[in-house]
């Protein structure tokens, strides 16, 4: 099209130029004519150079726009391509996700799930310092860490509000989500309750541990301060368990006493007991004898008083160390 325009314009040129000449005086000498007529050619080769360069231009911005439409092609090749492959994956980390789901909403699984966790973070300590299927009362505490002075501290793992979290994770509503959370919040309290069940002293701490996934724990408020108020388990994500129980054992090691409160407690209820048995053998038995014992009898009487003023002397130095200890 432009080169139509060019070569119109030449024609139009050249057309006035002749007019002009035509119609000039015949004054005008051949001379000036023949200039004239130079000027017009140099025009007109200008303009055919120029036209030539267009061309030039035109052949090489064509060149460059095949080349970037055939880019774009790529591009948008690869692109489809390529969302092809991400929706493919998605599709396969969600089918795996479903999986899981599927199989950690069995209680039996969950459990058994819980267990390896606790117990591959368990490997890092000491095979001394720990105890697994420690039997406590009518319980049996499958991981426990174990204390200086001989006492458990049970430890138990929870997966636990599986589907919750999965509402949780899925809905888009503020007011649904602030629904769901008490509802886990509950669960956990209930696991704790069942959790404190392995609290047994003097065999165990007077507290226990119940680990729970990091996610779950990161919505806890209410039920953990409750947990450790009304049940004495101390509830801790599994990210923080290997550096808690470190510090527990670091402390407790360092401001053990030598005389442990409820052992010594223990101790003298005990005592307490069978010193009553004994009173009772020697006023039912040993007093009603005939009068040759009667000198033995005083003198068992004796050591009985003895044994009873140790234990109470025990029991006064016990409490005064732990009460020193606190004090300190």
């Amino acid at each position: 099209m432009l080169e139509l325009i060019i070569i119109a314009v030449l024609g139009v040129a050249l057309t006035i130029a002749l007019m002009i000449l035509l119609i000039r005086k015949p004054t005008t000498t051949d001379a000036g004519m023949g200039k004239t007529v130079d000027i017009i050619a140099q025009a007109v080769q200008k303009v055919q150079a120029e036209q030539r360069a267009t061309q030039e231009v035109q052949r090489d911005l064509k060149a460059e726009l095949r080349g970037t439409s055939d880019s774009l092609k790529n591009l948008f090749t690869e692109s489809q391509e390529r969302e092809k492959r991400d929706q493919e994956h998605q599709r396969n980390i969600t089918t795996i996700i479903r999986n899981v789901e599927s199989v950690m909403r069995g209680s039996k699984t969950k459990g058994m799930a819980g267990e390896n966790i606790i117990r591959e973070i368990l490997k890092i300590f000491p095979q001394d310092a720990m105890a697994y299927n420690a039997k406590v009362g009518s319980k049996v505490v499958e991981f426990g860490l174990k204390l200086p002075d001989g006492r458990i501290v049970p430890i138990d793992s929870k997966i636990l509000a599986v589907d919750e979290l999965a509402a949780l994770d899925q809905s888009e509503d503020e007011a649904a989500k602030l629904r769901i959370i008490p509802k886990i919040e509950q669960l956990v309290l209930r696991q704790a309750r069942e959790v404190s069940e392995y609290i047994s002293p003097p065999a165990t701490y007077e507290w226990a541990i119940m680990a729970v996934p990091d996610s779950l724990h990161y919505l806890l408020k209410d039920s953990i301060m409750r947990a450790y108020r009304d049940h004495h388990v101390i509830i801790i994500p599994y990210g923080m368990t290997v550096p808690y129980l470190l510090t527990f054992l670091d402390l407790h090691r360092k401001h053990a006493v030598h005389l442990d409160e409820e052992r010594v407690k223990a101790f003298l209820v005990e005592l307490g007991h069978s010193l009553s048995k004994m009173d009772e053998i020697l006023d039912n038995k040993v007093a009603k004898g005939n009068v040759m014992i009667q000198n033995a009898y005083n003198e068992y009487k004796q050591i009985v008083s003895k044994v009873r003023g140790d234990s109470l002397a025990l029991h006064q130095t016990g409490h005064k160390e732990l009460v020193s200890h606190h004090d300190d």
